[in-house]
């Protein structure tokens, strides 16, 4: 049963009469069959100002970001100016998808078939060198 960001975010799985399974998760993280998503479970890139294109797509580049096309990422601006897309001012904690562009390079989208579809976002303001995008990675357990 996958987990689908918006809907219920836990999951039962029962393994016999009168007893259960459940995991409740964070919607903002991302879940891999056979992983488990830790509070400090992720991935961060700071992309300051000046590695970002302010364009219609706007490119943020990340000198070898090892992201791919529909990876989820968070923004968060750690107390600087934040970034503005063609939707508004980000908020920290808001989610974009990713639409990788070279091992460097990578476009914002509002979701994984937008990155997909190759239809990213434009990007009027391009926030502060502190800024981060955080990717969750997930460990084995």
């Amino acid at each position: 049963m996958p987990i689908v960001p918006g809907t219920s975010h836990t999951v039962t799985q029962n393994s016999g009469v009168g007893s259960a399974i459940s995991a409740t998760k964070d919607p903002s993280q991302g879940i891999e069959v056979g992983r488990s998503i830790l509070a400090d479970d992720y991935t961060t890139l700071t992309v300051a100002q000046s590695a970002i294109t302010e364009a219609s797509p706007g490119v943020l580049t990340s000198t070898a970001h090892g992201l791919a096309t529909g990876d989820l990422v968070t923004y968060h601006s750690e107390g600087g100016t934040s970034l503005v897309t063609s939707v508004g001012t980000v908020a920290d904690g808001t989610e974009y998808y990713v639409e990788r562009m070279s091992a460097d390079t990578f476009e914002l989208a509002i979701s994984a078939a937008n990155a997909t579809a190759g239809t990213t976002l434009q990007i009027t303001n391009d926030g502060n060198d502190s800024q981060t995008f955080r990717r969750p990675i997930g460990k084995v357990v």
